[in-house]
């Protein structure tokens, strides 16, 4: 199986250069596309209005023409003879119409201009230069027709007082010469635009960054010892969540090393006690030559060393816990770990003399199995320990409101409910509390739930006996199924 290359990360500054660049390109482009194409239509425009303004001007010259060659006598008539009508019976010579002044002024064009002169379907004068022959169009208008070489843009303008059409045109790459010239004077300032706008928005942006790399500097001397908050005033209005965060985040750490530091302090305390006994233990039986005495303090030494390895795991198990934050499975079945906690713990309920009784069916889907199995044996551990002999320790589990609800119930002496909440700190032991304990079990359910996101309850009992009644509600991963 091919692993994926993993991709390097950037610099944040690199990364704004390339967005910003690439917007900036962009633009550029936008820009120069859109004057190219408004120029190219301007020129467009002044083009077609010099073939229509050259129409008119080539049809005012030739009803010149025609008027002065129409007020001449006929062939064969007196000189003293009224001149017949130019748009009736029109004899002149057709190559006439311009006069040889015209015709040079037209020719200085004749590269790339052309025009034509029609009187019906024939042509009657023309420049040497143009597309080829074709009737023309008979409405005014512009029209492009294709030469063996070039393409010509042709208006036609029709003259019906005597029956003519005037055609003025010109070739096509003319236009597109002139269209080239303009968008290479754009493409010279625009392509000095790149580098130096380039040069100019790095150097905003890095200017705009100094004040994260002062803020990364600030975070960077700073000590464990010191998570003091940063102050806002300092920096830029847009970093101020980050800085939040950040305070948030060393509070977070103050508030981890101070728990850390105590939870170890607590540790020492309660280990030294129990250590120092077996120690002394140890000592006496050394000493010790009677064998029932022996054998008496050499038992005490055995529930010495159970009730140290008990503290000892119950603080590795606090130790655990909050590593498991987010980093166990979702979807655990708080009956089968109850179930399965029963099952561990049926034992010691039979040495204590204490019956066990379940109620609940079904699934029950919520969190992390292994801090649901953590709940449900440190409850049922501890009701057996301050249940009476012969007396019974009753589990159930129900579903109410997407909440899975355990409920732990035993006929022990019983808490205060002054110091309810007390028993919830590491540690504290209660006047009723059983020397088997370690003042840790509910501590550990309590963090294990919280963990879960739920709620741990102490309350008294619901038949109204005497005893204590531990409530667990957590978040329903899923419907309870029957």
């Amino acid at each position: 199986m091919s692993r994926r290359p993993i991709a390097r990360p950037t610099s944040l500054l690199a990364a704004l250069f390339g967005r910003v660049g690439v917007l900036f390109l962009i633009i550029t482009v936008v820009v120069g596309g859109l004057a190219f194409f408004t120029a190219q239509r301007r020129i467009n425009e002044i083009y077609d209005g010099q073939l229509i303004i050259g129409a008119s001007v080539l049809r005012a010259l030739m009803s010149d023409e025609m008027k002065e060659q129409a007020a001449l006598p006929a062939a064969g008539q007196p000189p003293g003879a009224p001149p017949q009508s130019a748009l009736a019976e029109l004899t002149v010579d057709d190559s006439d119409l311009l006069s040889p002044e015209d015709r040079r002024a037209f020719d200085s064009y004749a590269d790339w201009r052309m025009f034509r002169i029609w009187r019906g379907a024939r042509v009657v004068l023309r420049s040497d230069t143009g597309p080829p022959i074709v009737a023309p169009p008979a409405k005014n208008g512009f029209s492009e027709i294709d030469g063996p070489q070039d393409r010509w843009r042709i208006y036609t303008l029709h003259v019906p007082s005597g029956d003519a059409t005037v055609q003025i045109g010109e070739r096509m790459d003319i236009r597109l010469v002139l269209v080239q010239g303009i968008a290479l004077g754009l493409a010279l300032p625009l392509l000095l635009l790149i580098p130096i706008g380039g040069v100019l928005i790095w150097l905003t942006l890095s200017d705009g960054l100094q004040a994260l790399r002062t803020l990364i500097a600030e975070i960077g001397r700073r000590t464990m010892r010191d998570l003091s908050a940063l102050p806002l005033d300092p920096w830029p209005r847009d970093l101020h969540p980050l800085v939040r965060s950040i305070n948030r985040l060393f509070e977070r750490i103050d508030r981890s090393l101070q728990h850390e530091r105590r939870f170890l302090d607590d540790a020492a305390h309660q280990l030294r006690t129990p250590l120092a006994a077996v120690k002394l233990q140890a000592q006496l039986i050394a000493g010790e030559a009677n064998p029932a005495e022996r054998q008496a303090m050499t038992s005490q030494l055995v529930g010495s060393v159970d009730r140290a390895a008990a503290l000892t795991d119950s603080l590795l198990t606090l130790a655990r816990l909050e590593a498991r934050r987010g980093a166990g499975e979702t979807d655990g079945d708080l009956r089968a770990e109850t179930v399965a906690a029963l099952a561990d713990l049926a034992p010691v309920a039979a040495r204590r003399q204490v019956e066990l009784s379940f109620e609940g069916s079904g699934t029950y889907r919520s969190g992390d199995p292994v801090l649901l199995r953590l709940i449900a044996a440190n409850l049922v551990d501890n009701a057996i320990n301050h249940a009476p002999e012969g007396s019974e320790v009753a589990v159930r589990l129900s579903t109410a409101q997407g909440q899975h609800r355990l409920m732990v119930a035993d006929a022990g002496p019983g808490i205060p409910p002054a110091e309810r909440a007390k028993v919830l700190e590491r540690f504290y032991r209660g006047p009723a509390a059983s020397p088997r304990g370690s003042g840790l079990g509910l501590s550990i359910v309590g963090e294990a739930v919280r963990l879960l996101g739920g709620r741990l309850e102490l309350r008294d009992r619901e038949d109204g006996a005497r005893g204590l009644c531990a409530v667990v509600e957590l978040p329903a991963a899923g419907a309870a199924r029957a």
